[in-house]
């Protein structure tokens, strides 16, 4: 009967748990579809996707892709971009989830933030096949920042399941329920991420060799949640307690025990076309179904325990028991009355105070013998005879610091005999126990740095790599809130291999050239070379022609008229498909119907074109055109020129009298006044010198007393012309 009744509490027990279970899970869901991005459904990555191939991954419910064209891969929907930025500020960064397999060797994008410029990135996730690494790569400043996870076997062409958690100062990778690396960040880069005019892409690289080669699956970010509560929704349960699986610089490979297959969470994409109802999802249903009753009946168990514990304390401060109210203390389950004292081991002793227990060193009484014995059970020290005199005995040595900083060590002091005056009996050395206290590894210990390991290899084979490497905060490593150590646990410097092949490429192809002929059919050509870039160190020359050609107008020619030539010369010819023919206007400085032309006399055709002298026309008609004959003697002006009507009618020529006096073209002297006498008038002018001054006009010399001779006798000027008396 006691058994039936406790069956039925056992279950009902299970029931309940199951309840809350199920109503647990279904709050986390609700949670998750708020805080975990499924990024392939965010950026509209589907079926339809140019590129985009579909795969069966391990998540038979879910589809995996592979891209052959990266430059169609949709970016995250902007909204959704800045809804998941704001929660790596509010999170301190972020957790991702991804299913892949790699192809062997590769070096590929994971997840990649891009923006705000076209070339720019903000980080980027990159699995390094080639040296092994997971990348952390980051842009702060304008400088790069690259941080290396290493040994990572990601690109091995197998499918693996990893998790990457960048939150607060940790970079942790996990792949499958194993954490295969951790990092210390320096500096929080994602509180510098920026959502305006930048992009988040999945698989898509900054080049065509870091785009990513393989499958992927289920790709999240994740907030709101701990690392622990992810891997466990993982199927991943802890096998040992919380203080063997704490991660810290020391920790090489935490190892968690699956309990269920895989999870996965996050917002529910379309319903993928596959077959419902599998073998393998049966088995998967039977696997997880296994997988839960494993979890109830921990919960049970773990139930029960408690519910123990909790007995044994109602029945200790119950309202009909004595200790109720009173201050006890609780050590491997015995319970100790308040002053109560208990020994732990042979040196050890505890007491209880007012709830708190308080454990001490015994301390040990000095010992008078060079070679005290311990008896099995005891603490301290005993000698063996005790029928020691002080005569002649110098006094006691101060005692020695003691041999050990904590635990249990020993003290000496010693002393000296005056062998004239005793034969000195008993021991010169003395020997007592000594404690400060307990060691504990657990002490609060600032970190410090470990050795530099040797430099890794290069991480190429040619070209400009990286060489790294680390040391580990781990002499000691940092307890119970010590500092952390200063400083960075890993070095990169470049390494330089020989250049790498480069293979030719074809820069682009040249304009077409003009076609040899205009009708009937010719030849165009174009080319190219092979200079984008040249092949270089061993690289492949390009393959193809340097040169492409093609037929160009094809249209059969139609019959010209014009051919003959049957237009004057200069007029235009219009040919017809019927053969027919039209001549347009005659050139300029030409009159008829374009077929005969005649010369156009300018000179009749507008009479006043030039200057007439006594009505004597001054025009010279050419063949074609027309000119003007200079401007007759003692005129000035222009001399036109041309061919047509039109320039005759605008360009007139006009021709004036000359006027020396006018024109400041005249011969008198700077004291003289030109006198203009007319046009016809031989010559046209004279000089007079002005008054105060006397001479011809062309020499003028002051003249102070008015007589009409220049004070000063003028002087002619040498092979004058015109008459000079002194």
């Amino acid at each position: 009967l006691f058994i039936g009744v406790m069956l039925k509490r056992r279950g009902l027990w299970l029931a309940v748990l199951i309840t809350l279970w199920v109503s647990s899970n279904a709050q986390d869901g609700d949670k998750e579809e708020e805080t975990t991005f499924d990024l392939l459904q965010v950026s509209n990555i589907n079926r339809k996707t140019i590129g985009a191939k579909v795969f069966r991954g391990p998540d038979p419910a879910m589809p995996a892709y592979r891209f052959i064209r990266f430059d169609h891969i949709p970016p995250c929907k902007p909204e959704k971009l800045k809804k998941i930025l704001k929660l790596i500020r509010q999170n301190e960064g972020f957790i991702l989830s991804a299913t892949l397999r790699q192809d062997r060797q590769s070096r590929g994008t994971i997840l990649a933030l891009e923006g705000p410029g076209i070339s720019e990135r903000q980080f980027e996730i990159i699995s390094n096949g080639r040296a092994n690494t997971l990348d952390l790569i980051y842009w702060v400043d304008g400088f790069q920042n690259v941080i290396s996870l290493e040994d990572v076997d990601l690109a091995d062409s197998q499918w693996k399941n990893l998790t990457v958690q960048i939150t607060g100062e940790n970079y942790n990778l996990y792949v499958g329920c194993d954490l295969i690396d951790s990092f210390i960040l320096e500096e929080p880069f994602y509180e510098q991420l920026k959502a305006e005019s930048s992009r988040l892409y999945v698989a898509k690289g900054s080049t065509r060799e870091n785009h990513f080669r393989g499958l992927l699956q289920n790709i999240q970010l994740i907030f709101d949640t701990s690392i622990e509560d992810v891997l466990r929704k993982k199927g991943c349960q802890r096998s040992q307690s919380t203080e063997v699986n704490t991660i810290n610089e020391s920790t090489e490979i935490l190892h968690l025990s699956p309990a269920v297959t895989t999870e996965y969470v996050g917002e529910k994409p379309e319903k993928a076309e596959f077959c419902d109802r599998s073998c393998e999802e049966l088995g998967s249903m039977f696997t997880e179904l296994t997988g839960l009753r494993i979890v109830v009946n921990n919960l049970a168990d773990n139930l029960q325990k408690v519910s123990e514990e909790n007995q044994i304390m109602w029945e200790l401060i119950g309202p009909n028991k004595t200790l109720k109210n009173q201050p006890v203390c609780w050590q491997d389950g015995r319970v100790f009355a308040d002053n109560e004292s208990w020994i732990v081991d042979s040196c050890t002793k505890c007491i209880c105070q007012d709830s708190k227990i308080v454990c001490n060193q015994i301390t040990c009484p000095a010992v008078s013998c060079a070679d005290p014995a311990f008896v099995e059970g005891e603490c301290c020290p005993v000698c063996s005879h005790s029928d020691d005199s002080e005569e002649g005995w110098s006094p006691w040595s101060d005692w020695t610091k003691c041999s050990v900083t904590c635990g249990s060590g020993t003290q000496m002091r010693g002393r000296s005999c005056d062998v004239t005056r005793s034969a000195c009996t008993g021991p010169h050395i003395q020997t007592r126990m000594c404690s400060f206290k307990k060691c504990d590894h657990r002490i609060r210990q600032d970190g410090g740095w470990s050795h530099w390991s040797p430099w890794s290899s290069c991480s190429v084979t040619c070209g400009v790599g990286n060489i790294t490497r680390i040391r580990l905060c781990n002499s000691p490593i940092p307890q119970m809130g010590g500092k952390n150590c200063v400083g960075n646990g890993r070095e990169t410097e470049k390494c330089e291999k020989v250049p790498c092949p480069v293979n030719g490429q074809w820069g682009p192809w040249s304009p077409w050239s003009a076609c040899t002929v205009t009708c009937g059919g010719g030849i165009r050509e174009r080319s190219r070379l092979c200079n984008s870039p040249e092949p270089q160190y061993g690289g492949k020359p390009c393959v193809g022609d340097t040169k492409q050609h093609d037929m160009c107008n094809k249209k059969d020619c139609p019959i010209d008229g014009c051919l003959s030539n049957p237009c004057f010369p200069g007029a235009e010819c219009n040919s017809y498909p019927d053969g027919s023919w039209s001549c347009g206007a005659c050139p300029a400085g030409y009159l008829g119907n374009g077929t005969v032309c005649e010369d156009l006399d300018e000179c009749i055709a507008v009479s006043d074109v030039c200057f007439k002298v006594n009505q004597v026309h001054r025009c010279v008609n050419t063949n074609p055109g027309f000119h003007c004959l200079p401007c007759p003697p003692r005129y000035k002006g222009s001399q036109p020129y041309g061919v047509g009507l039109e320039v005759a009618k605008t360009e007139k020529q006009v021709c004036e009298p000359e006027n020396p006096c006018k024109d400041k073209t005249h011969s008198c002297h700077k004291s003289a006044e030109c006198i203009y006498l007319g046009h016809f008038s031989d010559p046209m002018y004279k000089c007079e010198c002005r008054t105060g001054y006397a001479g011809d006009g062309r020499i003028c010399g002051e003249d102070s007393d008015l007589d009409g001779w220049p004070n000063n006798n003028l002087v002619c000027a040498a092979n004058a012309t015109y008459h000079c008396v002194k």
